[in-house]
């Protein structure tokens, strides 16, 4: 047997290969296992996110003891103030979905608490709960090739990788995916975002502590910002190309059309850049809040660029997700899990259904053992459920900040993970 050969290399480091690694860890069924990240370290950066019940659930399926942690640093929203673009603040506008997790009420229904937590305290809580050395820093795909003896993988100025199987999560603009499909980017939808986060100020006229949110809404710029654990302030930006354009940012349009262009503009593989990237990020963000609610605008000024996260809005559809239902979006020893897989708009289930992904992933492996036959039946399981979110999602994106909208995903949160056989046994220990 060849010692170095893994069982499993996951291709993509951020919370959804992470955990992917842990289910399949805690499945019983896999031993040699590596993440490889192109990063070459984390750092505290991008906005929050809902874990929400599904992502719980899931997780409490492969590691109880994890969930317990983000429960415990999950917040939810106690106040919440809306304003246009211009700052001025609605006095009578209800509440809106980013505002309502009930997560009182939803550890009382479904057993699981659901919070907003910061992006990055997600990465590091799973990265922590991984095996020491699990994560190997600074590895970037360059290309893999899979016979019937495994796959081969080959990383920029580093040796080769000899594994079992290939678990790809190396984002919407997956390298991997392209290479193994041939199916293309997904479509952009002529909007840029920026994500980021400072340490709570004083003069910036918000309130301290957790556990509040605000929304700029109006014209065709929506940003919200928010209070997380660690007194941490988050604010996220969404932004039309066009506009961007109009206020001089250098994107050029045209470009777009072509998947390298989009990699270099608009990949989250620019979550670990280096100062300089960062800096352009904050140069460009500045530019594309010229003219914008005056307060938000001095909340970027107030922002360390090395916090920033810049990336375009990429989706599938749940129509183009489901012309693989029967061919499944992994070939022979390879699979894609999270935004590699189903990139969708950005309103929380990306994550939540990365984290899904992991957990059903793991439970094919610990029933099938670690096959391509496991490999399918997993794909097999999640893309009905995946188009059927994509699709829900798709709506409540465009439904988001309007006036007393409904938050419609509750026939979500009824679905339940079947627990890795270390989480069983976890559970009935201390039952």
């Amino acid at each position: 047997m060849d010692k170095q050969k893994l069982d499993v290399a996951v291709v993509g480091g951020g919370p959804g290969g992470l955990f992917a690694a842990l289910a399949l860890l805690e499945s019983g069924q896999v031993d040699r296992i590596k993440v490889f990240e192109r990063s070459q370290g984390y750092r505290p950066c991008g906005a929050g996110i809902t874990v929400d019940v599904n992502g719980m659930k899931a997780v409490k399926a492969v590691h109880p003891g994890l969930c317990s942690r983000l429960e415990a640093a999950g917040v939810d929203f106690a106040s919440f103030e809306e304003f246009d673009q211009y700052g001025q603040k609605h006095a009578d506008r209800a509440s809106l979905p980013i505002a309502q997790l009930d997560s009182a009420d939803k550890l009382k229904k479904y057993g699981v608490k659901p919070g907003m937590i910061s992006w990055s305290d997600i990465q590091q809580m799973i990265f922590e709960t991984l095996p020491e050395g699990t994560v190997q820093f600074g590895q970037a795909l360059s290309s893999f090739s899979q016979d019937e003896d495994g796959v081969r993988l080959s990383f920029e100025g580093q040796p080769d990788v000899h594994a079992n199987f290939l678990v790809s999560a190396d984002g919407y603009l997956s390298p991997t995916r392209e290479a193994l499909l041939g199916d293309g980017p997904p479509p952009f939808a002529g909007v840029m975002m920026w994500r980021a986060r400072f340490p709570f100020k004083e003069g910036l006229g918000l309130p301290q502590g957790p556990e509040w949110a605000q929304a700029f809404i109006g014209g065709s710029r929506n940003a919200v910002v928010y209070g997380l654990a660690g007194n941490v302030v988050c604010w996220t930006i969404a932004v039309p190309l066009s506009i961007c354009q109009e206020n001089g940012v250098d994107f050029d349009a045209e470009q777009f059309a072509t998947s390298k262009t989009r990699r270099q503009v608009s990949s989250y593989q620019n979550m670990q850049s280096d100062s300089t990237t960062t800096g352009n990020f904050h140069q460009r963000c500045m530019q594309a809040v010229q003219g914008f609610a005056p307060q938000f605008v001095e909340y970027v000024r107030n922002t360390d660029p090395s916090t920033m996260i810049e990336h375009g809005l990429f989706a599938r559809t749940g129509d183009q997700m489901s012309s693989r239902a029967d061919v499944g979006w992994g070939k022979g020893r390879v699979t894609l899990i999270g935004d590699a897989a189903h990139p969708m708009r950005p309103t929380g289930q990306g994550l939540n259904t990365a984290l899904e992904d992991g957990a059903v992933l793991g439970w094919h492996v610990q029933d099938q053992g670690l096959t391509a036959e496991a490999l399918r039946s997993f794909e097999k399981e999640r893309i009905p459920r995946i188009c059927k979110i994509a699709e829900q999602e798709s709506a409540r994106g465009r439904l988001a900040y309007q006036k007393d909208a409904k938050d419609s995903r509750s026939d979500l949160w009824g679905r339940n993970y079947k627990p890795t056989a270390k989480a069983a046994v976890t559970a009935n220990s201390v039952m």
